[in-house]
């Protein structure tokens, strides 16, 4: 017949004071995984987009930058390495001088050619200063791949700062739950002691601790989760308009519930995915801590 141990095994309500305590370090899990989750985007949209555009100045010194711009764009449209040349507009260029030089953007008259280049992915690099030294002698290269390795070491440090945030709330977990169940063993010695004489197996006290403990860590992750979830949610309805024009004329923070349930929609799927994960890992670590922290316990026992 199998045995079933009473309540007395644990604190009752004394011990849901590690609720808080979990959830504060699952808040900041989350809010570690959210940041992970930013520095990989923006990993990943230069290494697959700004590492390979190139932008070209033509100074219009004497008049025949146009000339000398369509001679460029023919030569580099010919090379392999070369994906897209593009010749941006008089009115772009003097959209992006306004905010420097204001109303006084619209009295140059000798503004000069700009090309916006894109190379190829996984094509041979184009030997762009030797092409411009003979066609553009005069040109002036703006490359953004000569940051890329700063960037993506930049981009890959920031990932590992936000896993080693997630590895410490990880030890956090596991040394809250370690002192509660060393409390709950202290407190209970006397009930243990009964149970293991009667017959009681070690696995089975341990167990009933664990799923004690799993439960406690359960509900601290889902809070803390929740708690660092929402705050990454509203961050992202704040840079929302920086990415998606459409975004633009959305309240600063969420009115009723519908936009607030937007608002949870509306983060990355992978974000998303990994605040998931943040409660069960919680609880299982704490179930594990726990189980193996009672089987340690009761091997001294006489």
């Amino acid at each position: 017949m199998r045995r079933v141990l009473p309540d007395g095994l644990h604190l009752g309500r004394r011990d849901h004071g590690l609720i808080p305590v979990i959830a504060a370090v699952a808040a900041i899990a989350a809010l570690a995984l959210g940041g992970w989750n930013a520095a990989r985007s923006l990993s990943r949209e230069w290494e697959n987009g700004a590492a390979h555009h190139v932008t070209i100045e033509i100074p219009d010194f004497t008049g025949d930058a146009g000339e000398t711009a369509k001679k460029l764009s023919a030569v580099l449209q010919s090379d392999p390495g070369i994906a897209l040349v593009e010749t941006l507009p008089e009115a772009q260029i003097r959209a992006i001088l306004r905010p420097w030089l204001g109303a006084m953007q619209g009295e140059l008259s000798d503004l000069p050619v700009v090309l916006a280049v894109t190379r190829k992915d996984g094509a041979p690099a184009t030997d762009l200063p030797a092409i411009l030294d003979t066609v553009a002698p005069s040109a002036i290269l703006e490359e953004n791949a000569k940051w890329g390795e700063r960037l993506t070491l930049l981009g890959h440090s920031l990932q590992a700062c936000a896993w080693l945030a997630v590895l410490l709330a990880g030890f956090a977990t596991a040394g809250v739950t370690t002192l509660s169940v060393r409390m709950t063993l202290i407190a209970r010695r006397r009930t243990i002691e009964i149970l293991h004489g009667f017959g009681a197996r070690d696995g089975l006290i341990a167990r009933r601790i664990a799923w004690r403990s799993a439960g406690l860590g359960l509900a601290g992750g889902v809070l803390g989760t929740v708690l660092g979830g929402a705050t990454l949610a509203v961050l992202h309805r704040l840079i929302l308009p920086f990415m998606d024009q459409h975004s633009i004329g959305l309240s600063l923070w969420p009115q009723g519930l519908s936009e607030w349930l937007s608002v949870w929609t509306n983060l990355p799927q992978p974000l998303f995915q990994s605040l998931a994960c943040v409660p069960i890992l919680v609880a299982l670590l704490s179930f594990t801590v726990a189980h193996s922290t009672v089987r340690l316990w009761l091997r001294r026992l006489p």
